[in-house]
């Protein structure tokens, strides 16, 4: 079983372009990127998670084939406007041997989906419902590959926002992993709770005082990480959104947000907000350490691949 992060960064990736920030100007002075957050995963089956639109460069870096099914978490651009992307493969194969791909989404991100890439479906793709907490079935899914939608919240123009919980059984034992997607808080506290690993946002290191991207920020997911007991956590959806000192004179960028309360260790004192890779997983190793959490934590980032057991 292998886990692929094809991208960790937000909606617009890592460093925005155009972007005046500190963090962005960093980022482009040593190189650093990260595209939308979208992953591969393989056991047995290939399953896409989030085709948005970075899935071209994505799918060319890995060198990775077609995918037998497609999980969508919910009806933002950012994380299905790479579909027109997947007739590639249609184009490189015999038409006698095409079968469409099946793409799983909410009932309530069909639409939104279906009025963007309508002309896809019947013959590239074949719409697939999937209902929370009902176990997805068709194309890999059955026994050995169980796959549990879970409801999020992640605000009014993402009616249709779930994460993905996969449970594989093989020879030795049955291995759980989940994925959140976008979300400020789950429908079910329990959603995602005893998994062996799960990949989770962290759009913000602090909770902004007005968080009206509806984006989970760390401070926020240390209670539900306590809660949810996972063995290992992989953060994804990495943003530039923090406000950090040196952008609070003459920077009246609109996505920049102050925090409610900063985020603090024991001492009181207040963690940096993080810039790069090397200072994101810094922190986050400061924070678990600070707030006793035994959970591994990793920031992934763009290529990051994982074996599972």
């Amino acid at each position: 079983m292998k886990l692929l992060f094809l991208g960790t960064g937000g909606a617009w990736g890592l460093p925005e372009h155009e972007c005046p920030c500190q963090t962005c100007r960093h980022l482009r002075r040593i190189g650093e990127f990260r595209t939308r957050t979208a992953l591969w995963f393989e056991a047995g089956a290939r399953i896409l998670l989030d085709p948005g639109p970075d899935l071209r460069y994505q799918l060319m870096r890995e060198n990775l084939p077609k995918p037998d099914a497609v999980l969508i978490t919910h009806e933002h651009g950012d994380h299905f406007l790479g579909l027109d992307e997947l007739l590639c493969f249609k184009r490189a194969m015999p038409r006698s041997k095409w079968q469409p791909i099946k793409v799983y989404a909410h009932p309530l991100a069909w639409p939104v989906i279906e009025a963007r890439f309508g002309y896809l479906f019947g013959d590239l793709l074949e719409k697939q419902i999937a209902e929370p907490d009902m176990p997805l079935t068709g194309g890999p899914f059955g026994e050995d590959l169980v796959c549990l939608p879970k409801k999020t919240f992640h605000g009014a123009l993402a009616q249709g926002s779930q994460g993905y919980v996969f449970k594989i059984k093989n020879s030795r034992e049955e291995f759980s992993w989940g994925y959140t997607g976008d979300l400020v808080e789950a429908e079910d506290p329990d959603a995602f709770s005893g998994l062996d690993a799960l990949v989770c946002q962290c759009h913000f290191l602090n909770e902004p005082k007005e968080n009206r991207a509806n984006h989970l920020s760390l401070q926020n997911a240390l209670p539900l990480l306590k809660r949810w007991q996972p063995r290992q956590v992989y953060f994804v959806h990495i943003s530039c959104q923090d406000m950090r000192p040196e952008d609070e004179v003459g920077n009246q960028i609109l996505k920049k947000y102050q925090p409610a309360e900063p985020l603090c260790g024991p001492s009181g004192s207040v963690y940096e907000i993080p810039r790069d890779q090397r200072s994101w997983q810094d922190t986050v190793e400061r924070v678990f350490r600070d707030h006793e959490l035994t959970t591994m934590a990793k920031v992934a980032f763009d290529g990051l691949s994982v074996d599972m057991p």
